[in-house]
């Protein structure tokens, strides 16, 4: 019977085996370490856009109700993106808690800044909106039902194809009976 490996040949492939496992533990805790050097934003190529702190507040008058609101968007962009981006706003509606409906749709918005708006890489843009809109007592009746509604909308960023939805968390509007 012929051997196929001679027994230095093993003790090598052993050796170089055994090394490389001692030296697994010191590789996982530098990768862990290099691996936290990114920051929450790094990753960020594209404007990520986020609605942050909506409300709405129904009143009912003689010829349907009032709406009034405000929400904030922020727009961030990290520090490894190709340049700076220049951000257009889409469309705005209040839909259903699920997001799947729109109640409430081309209503016009007052901004604390004009569109478009640059945003620079490694930054943050925070815009704060206001809405005032009369709509009919039965849209009324919708945005007031238990589960709750969100604002969303959508932007469109110059460094990606394509429009980006947004959309808030679910809230609750005031004044709802």
């Amino acid at each position: 019977m012929r051997r196929i490996f001679a027994p230095r040949a093993v003790a090598l492939i052993y050796r170089l085996f055994m090394m490389n496992l001692r030296a697994l533990p010191a590789f996982l805790a530098l990768s862990s370490l290099l691996a936290g050097c990114i920051g929450e934003n790094e990753d960020i190529l594209f404007v990520e856009p986020r609605i942050e702190a909506p409300t709405a507040d129904v009143k009912a008058g003689v010829l349907g109700a009032t709406m009034t609101g405000s929400f904030t968007l922020k727009l961030v962009l990290g520090p490894r993106a190709s340049g700076p981006s220049t951000v257009q706003l889409g469309a705005v509606a209040i839909t259903d808690a699920p997001n799947q409906q729109s109640i409430v749709s081309g209503f016009s918005l007052i901004s604390t800044q004009p569109f478009p708006v640059t945003v620079q890489p490694d930054s943050e843009v925070t815009i704060d909106f206001e809405l005032d809109e009369t709509i009919s007592q039965e849209t009324a009746d919708t945005v007031c039902l238990p589960a709750g509604v969100r604002i969303a909308g959508t932007i469109q960023d110059s460094l990606e194809v394509g429009a980006t939805s947004v959309a808030s968390d679910v809230f609750k509007p005031t004044g709802c009976p």
